[in-house]
């Protein structure tokens, strides 16, 4: 029975009767003598001009959306009715969904298979024009129509394949066209009055590839108007729905602007979503604009019901899905963890490699995806078939700052196994988080030993880049590579990496080259340099404004342990180190009269003379928080070496104490009792 709502042109009415549907809009109106519309009942066929268009508020907890939903005439004064299935989910409409073979239901009519094997005897649309017309209307049933439909289309298109100058119907004398279109509108009618959505379905793709008729719009509206109403009428199951979705997305602007209408047939139909077809529901939503956000909210529910249920392949399509329509949904997300956590051994290494990459891409981390790579790892290690998995696992590791032990050795004894086996890109890739994270691997005199063969015989097919990476994290780690000072500093391999034509790149590069030329003349006795000569332009680099922020608040204990505001300077840049945001002294305790004998401070003389003040941030931290990276401790060594006293601050200690002065004055004066003295 039917629900009204009295409303006239251009006006929003509320329906405080309606369960989720708040208020409805129209727009759009096609007017008759009677101007009535109802939503979405379908008898028989629908006429485009008894559709229009309207907007709901959608209301699903304390979320309200404006969705948007067909409307449709009746001959009722002035009124709109809302039909019972799509308020109450208890409405289950009668539908026998057929069994599909090669895209078309299964049939078992002798004389229906007789019918459509004549259609397969002819190669030309004419033979088929001709053999309707001398069918008994009563024959010509929705799939007898489909069938036709399907090879009259067929072979058009593959006569315009053969024949790419040909114009279409030149060869057709006028009776003939008429013909033509006279029957497929009668086929296009009888399919779209089949009570089996599969057969509209199939028709409506069957007529968006049509690429000669002048008429195939009117056909696609005409299906397009059919499927629509039939949807939001409930007659379509969930995967039904799913597929008249992708077919709409596909037909072009016009078409898939009706794709956010097709929303009420998965909401109304949401408790027959299963572990079976959820995985239709997520494909669907890259195909959602505005109704996106109710559809993922409905696969989100469905998921955490059905996760368990899941293979690695849905996992990983759910996340390449979230990627593509950038959705981060912390449930979702969760939900997945859990998932890989439960069954990470289990999973396929090709799966959890699209897995971790997925999360990687999301920005996701958890403790439980952590555990489960360590578990994963700890059992495996040197038996993983696929290098590149662990290169991902390590990939992971670096971009969270992931100072996993386990994950770490496992890496390092890869490469003690498989190093010389490993391409550049990959031995770069499971090496460098060793030493961004700080990580002395155990074995260490084998491991060096594979790392140096096995750089020394690749190293030319290293880019510049990466053999300067690999170069710097040997310096993170203590570990100084002399045997490659000659590869490097000659012109071979600097013209090589001048080569590049990425301007950003480039100077990120001749950046970490002078980084290194310091780092190795600083702790390396053997090393004579340095090589590179010293850079006297004006430079402006990025300077992060928390740390000078934070320090305005706690200038004046500063000034007290300098015994002076002239005894204090911030964001200082030394003349003998390379200008690197790396190098920057936060603030530095000096005698009075520093700014004026910058370029002639003697620190090596008068060590632990000065003191180097550093606020770490928390991106300076492994993700453990204890552990530096290795940029940042051997920031501290540097500064040592030069004779500074190095005392660090934790910005995020600093940041807590800020509402406690006592306590922050307290904090700092201890950090500056425990400076590092100099070397």
């Amino acid at each position: 029975m039917a629900l009204r709502v009295f409303m006239t042109k251009n006006t929003m009415v509320p329906c405080f009767h309606l369960r989720n549907l708040l208020f409805i809009k129209s727009d759009n109106w096609t007017s008759n003598h009677r101007g009535g519309y109802t939503i979405l009942e379908v008898n028989k066929t629908t006429k485009p001009e008894d559709i229009s268009q309207s907007t709901i508020l959608f209301e699903e907890g304390t979320d309200i959306q404006e969705l948007p939903v067909i409307i449709r005439k009746v001959h009722s004064e002035n009124s709109l009715s809302f039909y019972d299935n799509i308020l109450n989910n208890d409405n289950k409409p009668t539908n026998s969904k057929s069994s599909l073979y090669d895209g078309f239901p299964l049939v078992n009519d002798k004389e229906t298979i007789e019918i459509i094997e004549g259609f397969n005897r002819c190669y030309t649309s004419r033979g088929i024009f001709a053999l309707l017309e001398t069918m008994p209307s009563n024959e010509v049933t929705p799939y007898v129509a489909l069938q036709a439909l399907q090879k009259i289309i067929t072979l058009e298109n593959n006569k315009q394949f053969r024949n790419q100058m040909s114009k279409y119907n030149e060869d057709l004398h006028p009776n003939e066209t008429f013909t033509r279109t006279a029957i497929l509108n009668q086929l296009v009618e009888k399919i779209a009055s089949s009570s089996d959505p599969t057969i509209v379905l199939y028709g409506l793709k069957i007529v968006s590839r049509d690429m000669l008729g002048t008429d195939s719009n009117i056909y696609k509206n005409k299906l397009c108007i059919e499927v629509l109403c039939r949807v939001t009428d409930s007659k379509f199951d969930i995967e039904q729905t799913c597929e008249a979705v992708k077919i709409f997305f596909t037909l072009g602007k016009g078409s898939s602007n009706n794709t956010d209408k097709l929303w009420v047939g998965i909401s109304q139909k949401s408790e027959e979503i299963n572990e079976n077809n959820l995985m239709e529901v997520f494909r669907c939503l890259p195909y959602f604009k505005k109704s996106r956000k109710l559809i993922l909210n409905t696969a989100e529910k469905k998921l955490i019901e059905f996760w368990f249920q899941m293979s690695g392949n849905d996992v990983s399509e759910i996340l390449s899905i979230l990627r593509e329509i950038k959705s981060f949904s912390p449930r979702i997300l969760e939900v997945l963890s859990r998932w890989t956590d439960t069954n990470i051994h289990t999973v396929s290494e090709d799966n959890l490699l699209e897995i971790i990459n997925g999360f990687w891409l999301l920005d996701y981390t958890s403790t439980g995806i952590e555990s489960a790579l360590e578990r994963y790892v700890k059992a495996k290690g040197i038996r993983v078939k696929n290098p590149i998995l662990l290169s991902k696992i390590m990939d992971y590791c670096l971009k969270f700052q992931f100072r996993s032990v386990h994950l770490l050795q496992g890496s390092a004894e890869y490469i003690i196994t498989h190093g010389k086996e490993l391409s550049p890109i990959l031995l770069k890739s499971l090496f460098s988080p060793l030493g961004y994270l700080n990580y002395n691997p155990q074995n260490s005199s084998i491991f060096w030993q594979v790392l140096e063969e096995s750089f020394e015989q690749k190293f030319i097919q290293f880019r510049p880049e990466d053999a300067i990476d690999m170069l710097l994290t040997c310096v993170y780690l203590q570990k100084y590579p002399l045997n490659f000072v000659k590869k490097v500093f000659n012109p071979y391999f600097l013209d090589r990496l001048h080569s590049t034509r990425n301007i950003e790149t480039l100077k990120s590069v001749r950046s970490k080259l002078k980084m290194l030329d310091s780092a190795m003349t600083l702790e390396c006795e053997q090393y004579k340099g340095p090589l590179l000569p010293k850079d006297h332009s004006a430079k402006s680099f990025w300077q992060d404004g928390r740390s000078k922020r934070i320090l305005n608040n706690i200038r004046s204990t500063l000034t007290m342990a300098a015994n002076g505001e002239d005894r204090v300077s911030y964001n200082v840049v030394l003349p003998f180190l390379p200008t690197n945001e790396l190098y920057i002294i936060d603030a530095l305790l000096h005698p009075s009269g520093f700014s004026s004998a910058l370029f002639q401070m003697n620190v090596i003389k008068n060590r632990d003379l000065y003191v180097a003040v550093l606020v770490h941030l928390p991106e300076h931290f492994c993700s453990n928080k204890s552990e530096l990276t290795g940029p940042q401790a051997m920031r501290i060594r540097h500064f040592r070496k030069l004779g500074f006293k190095v005392a660090t601050l934790n910005y995020d200690e600093l940041s807590r104490l800020r509402v406690h002065p006592v306590e922050l004055k307290h904090y700092v004066e201890g950090r500056f009792q425990n400076a590092y003295l100099s070397y």
